[in-house]
């Protein structure tokens, strides 16, 4: 495994932890401090919102996903501003719950990381030293987010129950979602127009399309006209294209197919490369996959969105009776 690999990684679990080290290395030029926030007794500073910001943008130049997210500095300040406001109030909850986390839960943690990353106390150690952290640091915002976990669970998880009725209801509602995806077979009459076509020989094809599409309606077998009339590439099989699933067809073409019953034709479909008639000859659809084989996976969404959901609301009330007040 390569170190830049693991080094991305790890940090990348970091950030899952509770975001970014609370200690990054001091710039050497001199800061003036003051006070950003007020969050009943505590306050929020400046450096820490500058210490925060810093490791905020350094993830997100390593993290694929965080990359490509177009914030300015401005915003992204704006935001952690909330973050931090939000992470003290739920500090000083878990010193009212008198919440706590064993120096036992941590080490079991850290050793974990070592094992998914395959690295040793020294390895670890020189990783951490990059990100310019230490393994107090590391310790410290484990034991930080391990607390907040405690925390969650007390006042939102243990009070989220998803029944079966809410399984159903999605499962209901959202059947596509476990549906294989549906393919047409169709067969196409194909008029290709050329860049040196003049305007009559173009008016020439469409009266043939006409004439084809009569010739249909009066019964004649679409296979055999498709032989005679059709340069598409599989005139010589009667323009039988094979299956198709959503999004390989162009959008016009698509749109005709989805709006044609097993054994109807197309309207002629005049696009920028010609003129096409389709027949839809099956839809192969498989059916859903029962309820009971996705339940666990349904039931763990609803779960997730639930404590989400909760969690939001719970911090917003904690918010609304707090004393908050931020002066940045």
């Amino acid at each position: 495994m390569k170190m830049g690999w693991k080094n991305w990684f790890l940090s990348a679990w970091l950030c899952l932890l509770s975001g970014f080290f609370s200690t990054l290395t001091p710039s050497k030029a001199e800061v003036v401090d003051r006070i950003i926030a007020y969050v009943n007794d505590d306050i929020i500073t400046l450096s820490e919102l500058n210490e925060r910001t810093k490791a905020f943008v350094a993830a997100r130049r390593q993290n694929p996903f965080l990359r490509e997210e177009n914030q300015s500095v401005e915003e992204i300040r704006r935001g952690l501003i909330d973050v931090l406001i939000n992470e003290r109030l739920a500090a000083q909850e878990i010193a009212r719950l008198k919440i706590s986390v064993s120096d036992e839960e941590v080490d079991e943690t850290v050793d974990r990381i070592m094992r998914e990353n395959r690295l040793t106390q020294e390895g670890l150690e020189a990783e951490l030293r990059k990100e310019g952290g230490t393994i107090a640091d590391l310790r410290k915002q484990i034991k930080t987010n391990m607390e907040q976990q405690k925390l969650v669970n007390r006042e939102v998880k243990s009070k989220t129950v998803i029944t079966d009725e809410m399984i159903q209801a999605y499962y209901e509602d959202h059947i596509e979602e476990f549906e294989s995806k549906q393919r047409w077979r169709i067969q196409d009459i194909y008029l290709p127009f050329t860049a040196t076509d003049t305007p009559e020989e173009r008016n020439h094809l469409r009266k043939l399309a006409k004439q084809i599409l009569e010739r249909l309606q009066s019964g004649d077998d679409f296979g055999s006209l498709a032989k005679r009339y059709s340069q598409g590439p599989a005139a010589e099989a009667g323009g039988d294209l094979g299956f198709f699933a959503k999004g390989e067809l162009e959008p016009v073409l698509e749109a005709a197919t989805e709006a044609l019953e097993p054994g109807e034709f197309s309207p002629d479909i005049e696009t920028t490369r010609g003129i096409h008639i389709i027949k839809l000859i099956e839809v192969d659809k498989a059916p859903a996959r029962p309820l009971d084989e996705v339940e666990e996976t349904i039931r763990n969404l609803l779960y997730k969105r639930e404590v989400d959901f909760r969690y939001r609301e719970w911090l917003s009330g904690l918010r609304e009776r707090s004393y908050v007040k931020i002066v940045y």
